[in-house]
């Protein structure tokens, strides 16, 4: 079977529009994936793109959560293939020790905003991530568990670029605010 990333849509690049041959899919579960994608009105390529960026987040951040929680997350991911995008957030954030942002076009992120949070935060698949100049090392330290699948990150002067780096995966570019 084949599956479409992106759109065909004119002025986007190429690479976008590329056609993918993915064999052993189940039909009945491609069938429903479609149907899923029709309901939320985007592509299948959209929703898969979506799926498999939140797959990733999840299983990177079982790599680093206890024995316990990584018995829950076998559960989960056997319940992933008949899950709703949303449902895979909810789940996420049931059993993991974090919260997580994703999916966002641009976020700005302040000091307040983070020490309000009980859980650490994942911040995952947003275009543009901005950490306000008030965001200190301890405080982002503290709350901010990584930050994955950026496009642009904009950190304050105060903020060591290298030490946030260490919490960094898929993050295209970097900047300090001026």
């Amino acid at each position: 079977m084949s599956s479409e990333v992106g759109s065909d849509k004119e002025g986007e690049g190429e690479e976008k529009g590329r056609v993918y041959t993915i064999r052993g899919l189940d039909r009945d579960l491609y069938e429903r994936f479609v149907k899923t994608a029709k309901e939320l009105g985007v592509t299948v390529g959209d929703l898969m793109n979506m799926s498999m960026a939140d797959f990733l987040v999840t299983l990177e951040a079982g790599k680093d959560v206890s024995q316990r929680l990584g018995q829950r997350l076998n559960k989960f991911v056997e319940s992933l293939r008949s899950a709703h995008i949303s449902t895979i957030k909810a789940l996420t954030s049931a059993i993991a020790d974090f919260d997580l942002i994703s999916d966002i076009e641009e976020l700005t992120v302040t000091k307040a905003d983070l020490q309000a949070l009980e859980r650490p935060v994942v911040f995952s698949n947003i275009r543009r991530l901005v950490f306000a100049d008030d965001v200190d090392l301890e405080t982002f330290n503290l709350k901010v568990r990584s930050i994955k699948m950026v496009d642009e990150l904009v950190l304050p002067k105060g903020l060591p670029v290298l030490q946030v780096l260490k919490k960094c995966q898929l993050v295209k570019r970097v900047t300090t605010a001026k």
